[in-house]
């Protein structure tokens, strides 16, 4: 079940429904059935890896309660080699070895179940000792194939029959929920996946293409992979509000960020967060000394790069972002006395502002490149094509050629300004949801509609198309 589907919003309503029907007490029991339903949909396979770590982190999490130290570090050595197995096996043995199969969204709730322990071993939380709580905790099915990355001290506590009975049945709500859905649907199916088609294109032959297209394709994968990614959020996000429930924000408009800094506190909050708690502060974070610190940076990012795929592209597109941290800390000073425009500071005039954010964004967008090309020569294609830059191709029809028809192609672009636009309005605090929101019926309610019939007829229109998993269901 593809969770950017109409068959998934069918599936929140249906468990909705049912799970409003359960006393608060025992609720949380209804929503771990729909969700190990959802998992075992994707793969019965899936489900008994699942069930696996379950077992061992709610085991480990009870010992680590006691401060059994080497409970706790098997729990946490059991989630690491059962996910080193599956996803990186081939990598680290050349190929030579392959998983049987690869469990969607098995890093992110390996990940989910080293912060659980981790905090329970420090006493930020305590162990939960119902068993099926911590299987919802693990397994919640929105969050489940693609995160966000979830902290137990946050979303366990949601579960409790305290919390339940407050929650009613709502309509406000649950509309509002639907509608943050009907968002996500927008930035997946009506925009990520005919991007994927033109990138795809592109970087399937990189020497065929001039550098104007190149660079082309580079941008519209920087939009890709922020509405695929975003999209997905917006629906988890959706569909925890539909049903009560608060799911913690994955992106705040990163691409408006006027520095790497600020852009990884915007992007993929819920990783970022969790590699600075979990892996560089227990490194020695700042506190050894500026080349430490450095080290330390680099060593974060590295991972982060590793965590998204198990190949030398994912580790050179960390290690370029964590060098940029590096290289923008290190200038900090020069940038401080000297104020030039190498990569300012976040404040300043509108026209520092605009410059240190496009600058930012050419950053980002080029380490993208390394993420999404895999092979080595067609990197190599790649990069030499974009010192051969012909302009003519951008206007002479070269772009209908990328696999999307014209009318698409037109709609792909305006649906990318009106993103922007919609992100820059968030970033000044204007939340367009709650001005639809906010409308008399007959206002609200034609926009929602045209929103859905947007959804459907481009979920089925344009030559070569079909909807794609998330691109992080794959990480």
């Amino acid at each position: 079940m593809q969770v950017a589907s109409f068959i998934f919003c069918a599936f929140v309503l249906i468990t909705l429904l049912i799970t409003s029907l359960i006393s608060p007490k025992y609720r949380y029991l209804g929503l771990l059935a729909a969700s190990l339903l959802f998992y075992a949909l994707q793969d019965v396979r899936y489900l008994i890896v699942l069930g696996a770590l379950i077992v061992v982190t709610y085991v480990a999490g009870l010992s680590a309660q006691q401060h059994k130290k080497a409970a706790f570090i098997a729990g946490i050595l059991i989630n690491v080699l059962v996910l080193g197995y599956f996803k990186y096996i081939g990598f680290f043995s050349g190929g030579r070895l392959t998983s049987i199969f690869a469990p969607i969204g098995l890093s992110f709730y390996v990940f989910m179940a080293i912060s659980y322990l981790a905090d329970i071993y420090k006493g930020k939380i305590a162990a939960e000792k119902n068993f099926f709580k911590v299987a919802l905790f693990l397994s919640f099915f929105p969050t489940v194939t693609s995160g966000p990355i979830e902290r137990a001290g946050h979303l366990l506590p949601q579960f409790d029959e305290e919390n339940m009975a407050k929650i009613r049945f709502d309509i406000d709500r649950i509309r509002d929920g639907f509608v943050r859905m009907l968002w996500g649907f927008v930035m997946k199916l009506v925009l990520a996946d005919r991007i994927s088609i033109m990138v795809g294109t592109v970087y399937d032959s990189p020497s065929k293409y001039s550098g104007s297209i190149l660079a082309l394709a580079s941008i519209l994968y920087t939009f890709q992979i922020y509405f695929d990614f975003a999209g997905y959020t917006h629906i988890v996000v959706g569909a925890g509000k539909v049903f009560g429930l608060e799911i913690i924000e994955n992106f705040n408009t990163p691409y408006l960020s006027r520095s790497i800094a600020e852009f990884w506190r915007r992007w993929h909050m819920s990783l970022s967060s969790w590699l600075k708690d979990y892996l560089y502060i227990p490194l020695g974070g700042n506190r050894k000394g500026t080349v430490r610190k450095y080290i330390n940076v680099m060593i974060v990012f590295m991972v982060s790069g590793l965590w998204h795929g198990a190949g030398i592209n994912f580790i050179i597109w960390g290690g370029l972002h964590g060098l940029y941290q590096v290289i923008g800390a290190v200038l900090k000073p020069v940038r401080e006395k000297t104020g030039r425009l190498l990569h300012l500071r976040e404040g300043g005039s509108a026209g520092e502002a605009i410059i240190s954010t496009l600058f930012t964004f050419c950053l980002v967008n080029f380490a993208w490149i390394f993420f999404r090309v895999t092979e080595f020569k067609d990197i190599i294609a790649v990069m030499k094509g974009l010192m051969h830059p012909q302009l003519i191709n951008l206007m002479d029809g070269t772009v209908y050629t990328l696999g999307v028809e014209a009318p698409a192609v037109v709609l792909t672009f305006i649906g990318i300004l009106g993103v922007i636009v919609v992100d820059i309005l968030n970033y000044r605090g204007i939340r367009i949801s709650e001005k639809i929101a906010g409308e008399r019926l007959w206002i609200r309610w034609p926009v929602y509609i045209a929103a859905i019939m947007l959804i459907a007829v481009c979920g089925v229109w344009g030559q070569g198309y079909d909807s794609t998993s998330f691109i992080y269901a794959n990480f």
